[in-house]
């Protein structure tokens, strides 16, 4: 029944934020430490990869609290919480936990080489790698950002994200 309430929860939250992108509204959008929230577009399609499941797998969370240290749907999801469990659900992948192990494990890629289902690492605190994200595909990435954030869909051409990409590897 919780789960049920849970799932329902979810559901009207996507549904209050797409009729909030349809009528154009600014005051759903973090502002502050992020540079200014950059709504998607209402329908983000999860492009074509090797990993794209862990990209389809992740977009089931959105909405999802963000929670330092959290790492599944129940408790909420820190960034590499939500890398490790997506992981696990869709590839049957064994992530480390953190954002720094996670940046060594795969396969180091350029910028233009991304896929669905790629991890983007950004520098947020004066640390590489202190940030991760699962791409999407059409410069769409879906992250669990911050204290106070939902698991969410934002582009890398975002000011606050662009200058802070720091990596992208391919999970193998």
């Amino acid at each position: 029944m919780v789960r049920m309430q849970s799932y329902i929860s979810k559901f009207f939250l996507l549904l209050l934020t797409m009729a909030l992108v349809a009528c154009g509204s600014t005051s759903g959008g973090r502002k502050g430490g992020h540079g200014g929230y950059t709504k998607p577009p209402l329908v983000v399609k999860v492009g074509a990869g090797p990993n794209r499941a862990l990209a389809v797998q992740a977009m089931k969370y959105l909405g999802t609290p963000y929670h330092f240290g959290g790492s599944s749907p129940a408790e909420g999801f820190d960034c590499s919480g939500l890398v490790q469990w997506s992981g696990k659900q869709s590839l049957g992948i064994n992530l480390p936990r953190t954002t720094t192990q996670q940046s060594v494990f795969g396969e180091e890629l350029r910028y233009e080489q991304l896929q669905a289902g790629d991890l983007v690492f950004f520098n947020t605190s004066g640390q590489p790698n202190s940030h991760v994200g699962i791409y999407l595909g059409n410069t769409f990435f879906v992250h669990a950002p911050s204290s106070g954030g939902v698991v969410r869909v934002e582009s890398l051409n975002n000011p606050y994200w662009q200058p802070r990409i720091n990596l992208a590897r391919r999970i193998r």
